[in-house]
């Protein structure tokens, strides 16, 4: 008698959910999956939309992505392992927004993805139907450009693959509420033109808070970029001044911890996100807001009280194409049966000694990895599920680039970065 199919929910179509639908439909089992998206294309994130807040069906935009955003990682470390990016137009080792979109559709294209696709839609409620292991799960959702016909299906099994890049964290401080001026958070940053002329304060020097630093500098009067960090070492232009973090904020300055005070008319947040899962109930999943762990699960994937929900691209500061496919290779493999989970105690042991570790070596505790610990787990999950890992080349990539964004902000972009033929190591060519 023929394997009945097994109806899957896939919730997102970013990175992560396409990487998972390819990993559902290249098992061995047999699987339905269904993957609702709510923006109008694939690509999550990567998927620009110019309004900052609101879309045209009055939806909250959920892609913090702005107009001239280019990748941080090179070409090689934005591509999905079985996938090479071959279009010859790129000229550039860092790719461009739009790049990236493209890219993605003809993966998409190219393993016929798109009919499993349901765009447009969204996702308000996931509910097991039962206290199993191993529960069905209702859906509903609805199209948000009808937003009155709320529909409903049954799944065997839920990925979800939402990212963490919609929830901003917003910092308290002092005297922000008298703050006359304009204050914005980086998900809702699109253009630098709108800042003509002002004096802005940014609040955080990861990623975004450099990129928008470079990004505004040619447009605005002064930037103050503020933080609790090591001094960096990056050459700015002479209108960006570095300012350690905020204590307050008056009608119309900011006060640094070092009791300096500035004019100021603008207030950006570059401090990231946290976890948000609003269609999950509290007895579902569970995120510790002090830490932004999201809890109960098994590395960083599988629900150890549902054991067949599962959660892949939680994780931050990574490079997403080689670590979704991982990551949904290895939950494919648990939900397959090839893998056998150990017993709930052993699992729960198992995150408590995964959190314990990171917490003692002084890394942010929740899922930023950070440094070897990515490796290490990314090598657990590929043995685990079978399958290769990312090449030795991709780790030596990283912490290079570690250095060279925090050093040269503006300009770590224009190197051109070569991984060699036996994938171990890399050059560069300028």
């Amino acid at each position: 008698m023929a394997e009945q199919a097994r109806r899957v929910a896939v919730i997102g179509a970013g990175i992560s959910g396409l990487a998972t639908l390819r990993s559902l439909l290249a098992s061995d089992r047999k699987y339905l999956p269904t993957c609702f998206e709510r923006g109008s294309g694939v690509g999550g994130i990567w998927q620009y939309n110019e309004n900052s807040h609101t879309d045209e069906y009055g939806m909250p935009v959920f892609s913090a992505m702005y107009r001239d955003a280019m990748s941080n990682l090179p070409k090689p470390m934005m591509e999905f392992p079985e996938f090479p990016n071959t279009d010859p137009d790129i000229d550039s080792c860092f790719m461009h927004r739009q790049e990236v979109v493209n890219y993605v559709n003809r993966f998409v294209d190219h393993f016929d993805l798109q009919k499993y696709i349901t765009t447009h839609t969204y996702v308000n409620n996931v509910c097991p139907t039962s206290n199993e292991r191993h529960p069905e799960w209702t859906v509903s959702y609805y199209d948000i450009r009808n937003k009155d016909e709320q529909k409903q299906a049954v799944f065997d099994a839920v990925f979800v693959c939402n990212g963490h890049a919609d929830k901003p964290n917003i910092p308290d401080i002092d005297g922000v509420e008298e703050f006359q001026g304009e204050i914005i958070h980086s998900r809702n940053y699109r253009i630098p033109e709108k800042f003509k002329d002002k004096r802005i304060v940014i609040l955080g020097a990861s990623f975004s808070g450099l990129d928008l630093a470079v990004d505004i500098s040619p447009y605005a009067q002064q930037i103050f970029l503020s933080h609790e960090k090591e001094r960096l070492k990056s050459v700015f232009t002479e209108n960006v001044t570095e300012k350690p973090g905020i204590k307050r904020m008056t009608r119309t300055t900011v006060v640094f911890l070092d009791d300096t005070e500035e004019e100021v008319d603008v207030l950006l947040f570059c401090t990231g996100y946290r976890y948000n899962f609003p269609f999950l109930s509290d007895d579902v999943i569970n995120i510790n807001i002090t830490d932004n762990r999201v809890m109960p699960l098994y590395k960083h994937v599988v629900n150890i009280k549902y054991q067949n929900l599962f959660f892949v691209g939680i994780l931050e500061k990574v490079a997403f194409f080689s670590m979704g496919h991982v990551m949904s290779r290895f939950a494919v493999a648990v939900l397959d049966g090839k893998i056998v989970l150990p017993s709930e105690t052993d699992m729960y042991k198992d995150a408590e000694s995964d959190f314990n570790e990171r917490k003692g070596r002084g890394e942010k505790a929740h899922a930023d990895l950070g440094n070897e610990l990515v490796w290490n787990y990314e090598r657990e999950l590929a043995t685990l599920a079978g399958i290769n890992p990312s090449p030795k080349a991709f780790q030596l990539i990283i912490n290079f680039l570690m250095r060279n964004i925090r050093q040269t902000p503006a300009t770590f972009r224009q190197r051109n970065i070569q991984i060699l033929d036996d994938m171990e190591s890399f050059i560069l060519l300028n």
